[in-house]
């Protein structure tokens, strides 16, 4: 049977899936997997709204009782992560589908160059991410830190994602100062991690598992103890000293 898509944006077509419901269940995974187009023997990895690993079989089953997903890929490779939309019952919230050593989801997002970004670009160095939106007080107090550190690990890469639009970004950005490369319309990802406290940090290691992650910190109000902070929890992820 063909699945019925249901898509947020012409970007989001090409680019990642977000809120996608299947009006008619897909029995025939191969037959899915074929319907997503992510080439040829494509790695899929199917989430519960908990985070939870699922089989196709009990994916399916989700999309037959009318559950949407949220889905991030990197069109190049064909990896792809699917997680099923809205909270498990009995579980508050969504919760972070991935700890570490996992290898982070694939995902292609716009940035504010009027580019595309995408994780397999940024292989090869450890990767700070940043998760914020514009009118969060932390995510606006930890600005000077983040830029401060940038500037003194020219060895890393650097990322800030928001689910918010261009333009909001880009004011963001503007009056705010924040000086990293920024990726905006991220929701989908953002779903699929499972983020829902701002703002949270990431670090990605070299071959693109997931080293550390700090959810909602509230870092410290003078900027010189913020970044000190800051360089302790990333030097203890990169010695698996931290969660």
């Amino acid at each position: 049977m063909q699945r019925a898509w249901l898509l947020a944006s012409i970007l989001c077509a090409t680019l990642c899936w977000g809120s996608l419901h299947a009006a008619q269940a897909i029995d025939d995974e191969p037959h899915f997997i074929a319907s997503l187009q992510l080439g040829s023997a494509p790695d899929v990895r199917y989430l519960d709204a908990a985070g939870r690993t699922l089989d196709y079989a009990a994916f399916a089953h989700q999309l037959r009782e009318g559950r949407t997903y949220h889905g991030t890929r990197d069109t190049r490779s064909g990896q792809a992560v699917l997680r099923i939309a809205g909270a498990a019952p009995g579980h508050r919230g969504i919760r972070l589908a991935f700890g570490r050593g996992d290898a982070f989801p694939p995902f292609e997002l716009p940035s504010l160059h009027g580019d595309v970004q995408r994780l397999s670009a940024l292989r090869g160095r450890y990767t700070l991410v940043s998760f914020f939106f514009a009118e969060c007080g932390p995510c606006i107090a930890e600005v000077p830190a983040l830029n401060a550190y940038a500037r003194a690990h020219g060895d890393m890469n650097f990322v800030a994602i928001t689910y918010e639009d261009a333009a909001t970004a880009r004011r963001f950005q503007a009056e705010r100062g924040l000086a990293w490369p920024i990726l905006h319309d991220g929701q989908a990802l953002i779903d699929v991690l499972g983020v829902d406290t701002y703002p949270t940090l990431m670090l990605v290691d070299p071959a693109g598992r997931l080293a550390g992650t700090a959810v909602g910190m509230t870092l410290r109000q003078d900027d010189g103890q913020r970044q000190a902070e800051l360089g302790r929890w990333i030097e203890l992820w990169k010695g698996g000293g931290a969660r």
